[in-house]
């Protein structure tokens, strides 16, 4: 049976970090999952063998893209889902990060990783990564093996300010997606171009991809609240339409909403804690395709 435990983010990274939690599946086999696009990075920190990550949503994707992961991994924004598949039992520490806040951690991970990832020794050194890694396999129990994450990501600390204006068009946005790239110019009272600019050399991503990644997680986030009216949710997701919201939802995860929801153990699932359903926080889970035979389910 699958477990989602979340734990109390240490009061110094409460301004980077969103969430940490555990993930341990001892009886993964070879189950297949989905992971929904997502703006903010992830670092995976896993003691068992790590699942094999293809960033092609496709099920026909050639067996090439399957990338065997190292067992600490740096996923970055994501503009479309993802797939994982796991060849035994699944176990993890997983950090998701603020994207406004993110280049706390080390140098800058937003640029280099939309749309990919990497073993996190490219961004920490590969030594201490190591190190953590023989603590974490040989840990007590989880809050032991969350301890010693936090305790690493401390140790990187930097105290760079990030560029405060692209900090405020992510906020925005995270809260706004239907907001235009110039209406944000407009309310950040400098003009398109210089925040377009400033805005994909700190994250890699434009502002309106930005702002589709996270409209399609506050699709998700409002069906599980609200399921049945496809029409209200695009309403209030902030689309023109149904169609508009139905056609980007399939061209960023693959099929239509609806089909999504009845075709994953999403569907039958609550959220993992009170506030994922307010968010895209969620969207960081492993959600395994009903189809396997195996739905996870979250604690907590």
């Amino acid at each position: 049976m699958a477990a989602y435990n979340f734990f109390r983010v240490h009061p110094a990274l409460t301004n980077i970090v969103e969430a940490i939690w555990e993930a341990d599946i001892p009886d993964a086999g070879t189950a297949r999952s989905i992971v929904l696009p997502v703006v903010s990075p992830i670092l995976c920190f896993h003691y068992r063998a790590p699942p094999a990550l293809c960033l092609d949503f496709r099920a026909d994707a050639p067996t090439t893209q399957w990338i065997a992961s190292s067992s600490f991994r740096i996923t970055g924004m994501q503009s479309r889902a993802a797939r994982l598949r796991a060849s035994g039992p699944v176990g993890g520490v997983m950090v998701r990060l603020k994207p406004e806040s993110a280049s706390r951690i080390g140098r800058s991970l937003l640029p280099d990783l939309f749309d990919e990832a990497a073993p996190v020794g490219d961004f920490f050194s590969p030594t201490e990564a190591s190190l953590l890694f023989e603590v974490l396999a040989g840990a007590k129990d989880a809050a032991a093996r969350i301890t010693a994450v936090q305790d690493f990501l401390l140790r990187r600390l930097n105290y760079d300010e990030p560029d405060l204006l692209v900090r405020q068009a992510m906020l925005l946005l995270r809260t706004s997606p239907a907001l235009t790239a110039r209406q944000l110019a407009v309310r950040l009272d400098v003009s398109e171009r210089h925040l377009s600019r400033r805005f994909q050399a700190t994250t890699g991503a434009t502002p309106k991809q930005f702002s589709r990644i996270v409209r399609i997680g506050k699709v998700v986030a409002t069906a599980r609240r609200h399921r049945g009216n496809w029409a209200e949710i695009a309403d209030s997701c902030g689309f023109n339409d149904q169609a508009h919201m139905i056609n980007e939802f399939h061209s960023m995860v693959g099929s239509s909403p609806e089909l999504f929801f009845q075709t994953t153990s999403l569907g039958n699932q609550p959220p993992p804690i009170a506030s994922a359903a307010e968010s895209d926080f969620y969207n960081t889970f492993v959600l395994e395709v009903a189809s396997s035979g195996r739905k996870a389910k979250p604690a907590g």
